[in-house]
C-alpha cells in the first residue's frame, strides 16, 4: 500500500441542527479535506449555516423517504464525496484529538477497507457507559467505492469482504446525543412509528408482548447493562428504554388493529339515523 496521506471526508445527515452545527463544523474542520451534508429539509437556519461555510462544505438537499430511511441519506452523502475515505458521523458527534491522530496514522498505510470504533456516549449531558450504549462498536470509516448502508431505521454498514476487511481503532467517539430529556423523548417518538411498522410485519401484537417485551427491555438495561450502578441517572435511563420499547410494540398493535375514521364517522351517521 502506499504511504501518501489519502484523503479524508466526513459525511453526516442534518435536519434543523442550527444549535450543533457550528460546533460541528469547527471540530471536523482540521481532519477533513471535504465536508459532505445530506440536510433533511432543515428550516431553523442550518441549510444557510452550510452553505456560507466555502467549498469545502458541500450540501445535498434530500428529503428523507421512509422506504430508504437514513441508510439511503447516508448513502446519497457517499455517492457525493470524492475522498479516499468517509467517516460517518451525526451531527452530535465529536472526534477527540485521540481518535483524530490515531486516523491519521492509520489511514495512510492499511489494508483493510473498514475500521470500527467505539463511542463514549452522553446521557442527560454526562458519560454514560451502561444500558447497552456501551457496547456500540460500528464501522462508520470506510474506505470510498468500498462499503454502503443498509437498514432503513437502525443504519448498519456492509463492507466489501466482510468481517476481514474490517480493523479495529482503539479511541472513542465522542456523542453527547442530547440538549435535554424532552429532546431525547421527541427522537424516541420519531423513530416509534418505523420501529412499530418492523414489529407489526412479523405478527399479531397480543397483550403480552405489550406488557414484557418493555419490562425485558428495561431490566436488561438496568441490571445487565449495568445502568444500576448510575443511580437515578440510570435510573431514568431503564424507564426511557420501557417507554421507548412500549411506544414502538403499541404502535405495532395500532397499525395492525386501527379503525379508520371514516368507519367511525359512518358509525355515527348511522347512530344519528337510528339504525
Amino acid at each position: 500500500m502506499s504511504a501518501a496521506k489519502p484523503t479524508l471526508a466526513v459525511v453526516a445527515i442534518a435536519r434543523n441542527e442550527i444549535r450543533d452545527i457550528e460546533a460541528f463544523i469547527m471540530n471536523v474542520d482540521p481532519i477533513a479535506d471535504e465536508i459532505v451534508i445530506v440536510d433533511d429539509g432543515s428550516t431553523d437556519g442550518t441549510l444557510e449555516y452550510l452553505q456560507s461555510r466555502g467549498p469545502k462544505v458541500r450540501v445535498l438537499q434530500r428529503r428523507l423517504e421512509p422506504a430508504g430511511g437514513f441508510a439511503a441519506q447516508r448513502n446519497a452523502g457517499s455517492a457525493l464525496a470524492t475522498a479516499d475515505w468517509l467517516l460517518h458521523m451525526d451531527i452530535d458527534e465529536r472526534i477527540p484529538p485521540r481518535l483524530a491522530a490515531e486516523i491519521a496514522a492509520t489511514l495512510p498505510s492499511t489494508a483493510f477497507d473498514g475500521f470500527r470504533y467505539r463511542r463514549l456516549n452522553f446521557f442527560l449531558h454526562r458519560p454514560f457507559r451502561a444500558g447497552g450504549w456501551q457496547n456500540w462498536n460500528n464501522v462508520q470509516l470506510g474506505r470510498r467505492g468500498r462499503h454502503r448502508f443498509v437498514g432503513a431505521i437502525h443504519e448498519q454498514v456492509d463492507v466489501d469482504g466482510g468481517a476481514a476487511a474490517i480493523g479495529q481503532l482503539t479511541a472513542e467517539m465522542w456523542h453527547l446525543n442530547d440538549e435535554s430529556f424532552l429532546e431525547r423523548i421527541g427522537k424516541n417518538v420519531n423513530y416509534a412509528q418505523p420501529t412499530g411498522r418492523e414489529i407489526a410485519k412479523r405478527g399479531p401484537v397480543r397483550w403480552w408482548h405489550l406488557l414484557f417485551m418493555p419490562l425485558w427491555r428495561a431490566a436488561k438495561a438496568w441490571a445487565w447493562g449495568g445502568a444500576w450502578r448510575y443511580g437515578e441517572h440510570g435510573l431514568i435511563f431503564a424507564l426511557y428504554v420501557f417507554s421507548g420499547t412500549f411506544n414502538g410494540w403499541a404502535v405495532a398493535w395500532d397499525e395492525q388493529n386501527r379503525i379508520p375514521r371514516s368507519e367511525l364517522e359512518k358509525c355515527l351517521a348511522d347512530e344519528g339515523n337510528g339504525t
